[in-house]
């Protein structure tokens, strides 16, 4: 006798056939689409990776094996007025001396190293510490010259390569030179980082650390809190809102591909106040010249014009019939076979321009001259007998301070 099949049975049955078939969707999906999900899911978290990596972090892997901790014994500095609105290298108090710290970095894989001058000035010893935190490490340095007018030293670490795990045979090696910019290319606005060593290695390590901010302007003139120097070292300089603090100075100032534009030297800002967000870098450009100069001489030749210029007053004026709303320099003097008369510049001349900036007083001629190494061409244009006549002025050696330079190193070698 057949067994009456209800509606309760068939909704039974149904519910079995619809549950079994989406058992098997899921076994299906286990074996044949899991698999090919899990790489993608991978994939996902690698981008991530790879965005967290942006033009910053890549600066900075590029450029921070370049960066060392300058540590000076027995430098003797003594606090003066400029002291309090610009930050120097960090100082810890030690019995009757200090200890001074500041940052720098290698330019090349002979061990050469710049830092700034006010922070090995007075050195009794210097030690620069390499490497991250793992695996630091300090290293006795020799200073090869300074040039203060520009406040700009090299070092040299001679035993470098003969430490294991730290030359450029290294698997992961401790130090990289970095790769120099071009500073006259700089460009208000764009990423800057600064790397250096704040405070020392207050922190536990001497791995540098990173600040970063914009180039907020170039060309920047400070003051030097000095009556009898008008024109100190920090002319034409970077200026960022990227921290820099004390013991930074000597460090880098890196661009976005990794590039020193700069060397970090002074944060304007007051002792009792804090930081006012205004920091100052030296120029890469001037930095490079200055260090071939001290690689090659061991000081920085004094550039040589052989002219003496004066500020026109009103009975020059009347005579040369001169506007008298405009500051104007003029010729006083040329001195026989010098760059100066070579280029045809005689006395009486008005200066229009030097290097295409006008120089409208002496200082201002000073600022634009400031930083002109031996060997330079510079552009110059005078006004005579109403007409303007441009020439190229070749730069020499100054020949008392040659003469001068010629005679120490004969005394050293005798």
């Amino acid at each position: 006798m057949a067994v009456p099949f209800s509606r309760s049975s068939f909704r039974f049955v149904l519910a079995g056939m619809v549950a079994g078939a989406g058992l098997g969707a899921l076994v299906l999906w286990a074996v044949h689409w899991a698999p090919r999900l899990r790489p993608a899911a991978r994939e996902t978290a690698a981008d991530a990776g790879d965005s967290r990596r942006n033009a910053i972090v890549r600066a900075v892997e590029s450029a921070h094996h370049s960066v060392v901790t300058v540590r000076v014994e027995g430098g003797r500095r003594e606090a003066s007025a400029k002291d309090d609105a610009l930050w120097f290298p960090f100082k810890v108090g030690r019995a009757g001396r200090y200890d001074w710290v500041g940052s720098g970095f290698f330019i090349d894989r002979r061990g050469y190293i710049i830092t700034n001058e006010h922070v090995i000035n007075g050195a009794d010893h210097i030690v620069i510490s390499v490497g991250d935190a793992d695996r630091g490490m300090s290293l006795p340095a020799t200073l090869v010259g300074s040039a203060p007018q520009y406040d700009l030293a090299l070092l040299r670490v001679d035993s470098l390569f003969t430490h294991a795990g730290v030359g450029l045979g290294a698997e992961r090696p401790a130090f990289e030179p970095a790769r120099l910019g071009d500073s006259d290319d700089v460009m208000v606005g764009e990423w800057a980082i600064a790397i250096g060593s704040p405070f020392g290695s207050e922190f536990g390590n001497v791995a540098p650390s990173v600040s970063v901010g914009v180039i907020s302007a170039v060309q920047r003139d400070l003051p030097t809190f000095d009556p009898d120097r008008p024109l100190g070292p920090y002319q034409r300089m970077i200026q960022t809102d990227a921290a820099i603090n004390q013991g930074n100075s000597g460090g880098p100032l890196v661009n976005a591909n990794g590039e020193v534009i700069g060397v970090n030297a002074v944060n304007f800002a007051s002792v009792r106040e804090g930081s006012t967000g205004i920091h100052f870098a030296i120029p890469i450009n001037t930095a490079r010249w200055v260090a071939a100069e001290l690689l090659q001489y061991g000081e920085v030749r004094r550039p040589w014009i052989g002219w003496s210029v004066e500020e026109v007053d009103a009975g020059v004026r009347r005579r040369l019939q001169l506007p008298e709303d405009q500051g104007i320099l003029t010729v006083r003097g040329v001195v026989p076979g010098s760059p100066a008369e070579v280029a045809g510049i005689r006395a009486d001349d008005v200066l229009q321009s030097i290097q295409g900036m006008d120089p409208y007083s002496l200082s201002r001629a000073e600022r634009i001259l400031f930083g002109t190494p031996v060997g330079a061409d510079i552009a110059v244009e005078v006004l005579r007998d109403g007409q303007v006549r441009r020439s190229v002025v070749h730069v020499e050696e100054d020949p008392l301070s040659r003469a001068e330079r010629i005679q120490r190193t004969a005394r050293a070698a005798g």
